[in-house]
């Protein structure tokens, strides 16, 4: 068993990891590149002399910033369901809320791009369908 504690995330932690994201984006990595993304954005903020862990893996990285978005995601349900009460915002939840649009807007694009690609196949198959039948017919 490892000498080393299991630390939690601290505020200025998080608030980093948020920064980092906004700026990289690692979740707009094309398939097959985000773990790279997602090491490659681990590595400079372990290399960032005011980041306080000395370690930090994508993979770690990626699970703390779903976790985050996830958790926000519930509070702004619950204060939408609550009164008109209007709250501080700290610099955290200001970037999750701006990351989770960047996030949902990206998962729409990539829907709709899957969309058209599966049209435009079934019009290709389609038309080859066509076009079979008509061979056939003339024969």
């Amino acid at each position: 068993m490892s000498d080393e504690k299991r630390r939690n995330y601290s505020e200025e932690e998080d608030v980093m990891l948020l920064r980092q994201v906004l700026g990289d984006r690692p979740f707009q990595a094309q398939r097959g590149k985000i773990t790279g993304a997602w090491d490659a954005l681990a590595a400079k903020l372990v290399a960032d002399d005011s980041f306080p862990r000395l370690k930090l893996s994508g993979k770690n990285a990626q699970s703390r910033f779903d976790k985050l978005v996830k958790t926000r995601r519930q509070e702004n349900e619950e204060s939408m369901a609550a009164s008109g009460v209007s709250e501080e915002e700290s610099e955290k939840a200001l970037l999750l809320d701006e990351l989770i649009e960047l996030v949902d807007d990206h998962t729409e694009s990539v829907c709709a791009a899957k969309a058209a690609d599966t049209l435009k196949r079934q019009c290709e198959e389609e038309a080859s369908a066509t076009a079979r039948r008509l061979t056939m017919e003339t024969l």
